[in-house]
């Protein structure tokens, strides 16, 4: 299992440069912003296969506004302080990282599958 300083590095190396963004603040604000938008069983699905800091964040869903993406993305664009295709971009990158740190661990198949499917579409490589 990849490690929370692992993940962290993964998405700063893979960020685009116009993004003036740390690893570790990209992938905490992503993983709220979906965690706004999951069912608390969605979010143990998925959390429970990342290191507990990630997964901690995860814990905190509430499934309160429902998984919409572009709502996703504006939310995202807000809390970066991006526009929307910078959004895109840091949701996109987090979020495969997030299935890399998965994969070796359970079928991602499974753990997708148990998510919005806008949300399992983000994360597809």
């Amino acid at each position: 299992m990849l490690t929370a300083d692992e993940v962290y590095a993964r998405v700063a190396e893979r960020l685009p440069e116009t993004l003036e963004l740390d690893g570790e603040a990209a992938t905490h604000e992503v993983l709220a912003a979906v965690a706004a938008r999951l069912t608390a069983d969605e979010a143990a699905e998925l959390g429970a296969e990342l290191p507990t800091e990630l997964g901690d964040i995860l814990a905190e869903a509430h499934g309160a506004r429902g998984f919409d993406r572009d709502g996703l993305l504006e939310d995202l664009a807000v809390r970066l302080d991006v526009d929307d295709d910078d959004a895109e971009s840091a949701a996109a990158t987090v979020l495969r990282v997030v299935r890399e740190a998965i994969e070796p661990m359970v079928s991602i198949d499974q753990v997708l599958e148990s998510l919005p499917p806008e949300l399992a579409q983000l994360m597809q490589p």
